[in-house]
Parts: structure tokens; C-alpha cells; sequence
């Protein structure tokens, strides 16, 4: 990173505390590349605290985001701009500035100086864990989104969250709400464009038109009176650009999402060539929109986020025809939920114990393991008091994969380059940006 961004001997200081969070011991001899989800002032959650803050809304202090994000004390201001990037990782977002002083430039310009700061993720560190707790503002535990796949005893069944429907078979997206499963009740806390119109702040949106009303949508915008969708690589910006004029000089909450990082990374892997290209014309595009003088009211913050980063995964561990597997498969009542570089393990009875040898006997060198019923209670998946469901979709044993390596079975294999929903620095750390407009 630059030497002369203002806080970057800051942020080196708060990399070593993300570092340093120890929430509990693993029996891997690796464990020390483990970075765990700092919730108590530099995660994902702080950042939705911290907006409803800015906001006006009453918080604790103790969920806000660290001061020293701020280098002191919370600006000043009315209207809250977020932009999130998709998979942009922390990690990576800073190699591609080494390699490339225009991105390093247009990185100081939309930190006004300042360069990016570490976040954490959340566990696990995917989309709609992430999403769902910036909506919320709480964590997994306690909303229960806990991954992109899990056993959900509403249905008896393992299930697509990103789809909101049955994991396996064909079947309409959403198809969850038809056989009487609202999405917008899955989730048992308000959302936080609910708690934000509650206090008569307005929410604008700006999504891809094929996401805008879909299942996962319907969890995450509840309460948002205003939803603007884009259908092109260029007409978000045009978008962006009328919204930010519309509400220049009003309180207001403007959340932005982009996909193309993640995507790209998915693609052709977790840093090369396409992915810088795809971080320099989203950085270009951002500061050219925040560059016209009739968007900015003198009262705007804009943050730049992502919501988990990316590693790639050249090897594999398939649960269903690896023979040293064999004892863990035999032992599973249902196929895996959570993430294939986060796996949870749903158990017959009697069976950890044959799971665990195998682990130790057979995988020690790429697979860790925590039980969940400990991994909850130490905090992985958040502080706040647990849903009531989030135990059933956790089951009973928790797999951490070493970097570069994925969980599969028969009906999990993702043919993607670059994966993320592990505990890797490489899809834990996230950057956070910010400006004053």
C-alpha cells in the first residue's frame, strides 16, 4: 500500500488486531492462518450500526464501528452512500494497487487521501450470510442466514438460499413462498430499511434488474421505498448519478450493489489480469460519478465496501468418492450445508466421534474442525443471542478448510476457479473506503 495515504500506518495497526482475534483453539497445526470475524468493532455488522448512527438512530456504542476507522470521532452528515463491491477483497484490492499506480491513485481520490481500511467478513464469509447482515445489522446467529445451503427443519430438506427453494431438483426461484414460506418472515429480525423508515429516514436501492424482487431480495429489502435497477454495465452510473442529484440535501440512505468482481473472480480466479481490469473500471467509473459537482451537497458520506473476498481452490476434497472420506460420508444424515470452504455437518447419532478420527488420521494437513454448539458459543457466527433455528442449521460439526482447498459431494461441486466463505485472510479481510461529498 502507498506510504503516503494518511492512514495506512492505521491500517496495518488494525490488521494486526483482526490477526491477532483469537476466538478460540483448532486442533490443526495450521490454525494460525485462520482469521476469525472481529464483530466487536470491525466487521461488516459495525458498518450497519454505524449508518444507522449516522443517521440519527439510537445505537449502542459498543456496536459501532472502531474510532480509529474515523481517525476520531463520526462525521457529520445527512445522507450515507454506500457502494458495495462483491468479492473485492482486501488482500487483493492492495496487490492490484502495488501493480498498478492508477488504481493506487484512483484508490487515494475515493479515500480522500486516506487509502483503504481492513474489515472483517463475517463466518461464513459469503453473499447472503454478508448481505443479510448489513440489512439486519446483526449477526448470522442471530438472523439465521447462515449460508448459501442449509438444513432447514421448515422444509426437512436442504435448501438454496440464493434461489429460496430446495437445494436439489428443478424448481422455480422462490418457490420457498408458494408452499407458504414468505422470505420477507424468514428472516426474524426487522430489516434495516424497516428500522430506518420506522424513523422516517427513506432508503434508495440500486440493484441489477434480474436480482431486484427475487428471493433472497424479498429477505433483504424489506422497508426500502425506493428501488432503482440498472441492466447494463453503464446505465448504473447514469443511475447512481439521478439519485444522488434527487436527493442532494436530504437524510437519506443510498445502497448500491455490483456484482462483477465476484463474478469475474469466479470466472478466471482470485487475482490476475481480468480481475484488476474489472477493480480499475469500477474505481474509474465510482470517481468519475462522485467528480460532478451537482451531486455533492457538502453533507454526504460515501463507504466503499466489500462484503468477502476471493481464493482461489485448485484441490478438492469430495465427501462422496474420496475413499479416506468415506467414514465422514457414511456418517451424514443429509448432504453438507454452509459453504464448500465452510461446510457444516449434519450427523447421524453416535457419529462425530468416527468423523473426527477420520479428520485427524486422514486430513489434519487441509481440514480443521470446530462442533458447532462451541463454535456458537465462542462467537464465530456473532455475540447476539442466537435464533432459535440457527443450532438445527449449523448441525453438529463445523469443517475449515486450509486456503487453496474445497469441500465437495456429489451434489455440491462448483466448477469455479476462485471460491470464498472460508476463514483465509484472503476472503475474511475486506476494504473500507470512505469520502465526504
Amino acid at each position: 500500500m502507498p506510504a503516503d495515504f494518511t492512514l495506512t500506518a492505521t491500517a496495518d495497526t488494525l490488521e494486526s488486531r483482526i490477526r491477532a482475534n483469537r476466538l478460540f483453539d483448532l486442533p490443526a497445526p495450521w490454525a494460525d492462518e485462520i482469521i476469525f470475524p472481529y464483530y466487536n468493532g470491525l466487521s461488516l455488522a459495525n458498518v450497519s450500526q454505524t449508518i444507522a448512527r449516522l443517521l440519527g438512530l439510537d445505537v449502542p456504542s459498543a456496536a459501532l464501528l472502531d474510532a480509529a476507522v474515523w481517525g476520531g470521532s463520526l462525521p457529520d452528515i445527512d445522507r450515507v452512500v454506500l457502494f458495495l463491491s462483491d468479492g473485492l477483497g482486501y488482500l487483493w484490492l492492495k496487490q492490484a494497487m502495488a501493480d498498478d499506480p492508477e488504481i493506487a491513485a484512483l484508490t487515494g481520490d475515493l479515500s480522500d487521501g486516506r487509502g483503504p481500511l481492513p474489515l472483517t467478513s463475517i463466518a461464513p464469509s459469503t453473499t447472503v450470510a454478508a448481505l443479510t447482515t448489513l440489512w439486519t445489522g446483526l449477526n448470522p446467529a442471530a438472523h439465521g442466514m447462515l449460508g448459501t445451503r442449509l438444513y432447514l427443519r421448515e422444509f426437512a430438506m436442504l435448501s438454496n438460499l440464493l434461489g429460496y427453494k430446495p437445494l436439489n431438483g428443478s424448481h422455480p426461484d422462490g418457490v420457498f413462498a408458494a408452499w407458504g414460506h414468505a422470505p420477507e418472515t424468514f428472516v426474524p429480525v426487522a430489516g434495516f430499511g424497516e428500522r430506518l423508515a420506522g424513523a422516517g429516514i427513506a432508503t434508495h436501492l440500486l440493484l441489477p434488474k434480474n436480482l431486484m424482487g427475487s428471493g433472497l431480495s424479498k429477505i433483504l429489502h424489506r422497508g426500502i421505498q425506493h428501488r432503482h435497477v440498472h441492466v447494463g454495465y453503464s446505465d448504473l452510473w447514469l443511475r447512481l448519478e439521478d439519485v444522488l442529484r434527487a436527493t442532494a440535501g436530504q437524510r437519506v440512505y443510498v445502497s448500491v450493489y455490483w456484482p462483477a468482481v465476484d463474478s469475474v473472480a469466479h470466472a478466471y480466479g482470485a487475482y490476475n489480469r481480468y480481475l484488476r481490469n474489472e477493480i480499475k473500471y469500477q474505481l474509474t467509473r465510482l470517481r468519475q460519478t462522485l467528480d460532478e459537482p451537482t451531486l455533492r451537497d457538502g453533507r454526504t458520506l460515501v463507504l466503499i465496501l466489500a462484503d468477502h473476498g476471493h481464493s482461489d481452490v485448485p484441490r478438492e476434497i469430495n465427501l462422496a468418492q474420496d475413499e479416506p472420506a468415506r467414514p465422514i460420508f457414511d456418517a451424514l444424515r443429509v448432504g453438507y450445508g454452509g459453504e464448500n470452504r465452510l461446510p457444516f455437518l449434519y450427523l447421524r447419532g453416535g457419529a462425530p466421534a468416527a468423523v473426527v478420527e477420520r479428520l485427524e488420521n486422514a486430513y489434519a494437513d487441509r481440514l480443521t474442525w470446530v462442533e458447532s454448539g462451541a463454535a456458537l458459543a465462542a462467537g464465530l457466527f456473532g455475540t447476539e443471542t442466537p435464533y432459535a433455528e440457527t443450532p438445527h442449521r449449523l448441525g453438529e460439526l463445523v469443517l475449515i478448510p486450509r486456503l487453496g482447498w474445497q469441500v465437495s459431494d456429489n451434489f455440491a461441486r462448483l466448477d469455479f476457479l476462485s471460491m470464498h466463505g472460508g476463514l483465509s485472510d484472503q476472503e475474511m479481510l475486506v476494504p473500507l473506503l470512505w469520502k465526504r461529498l
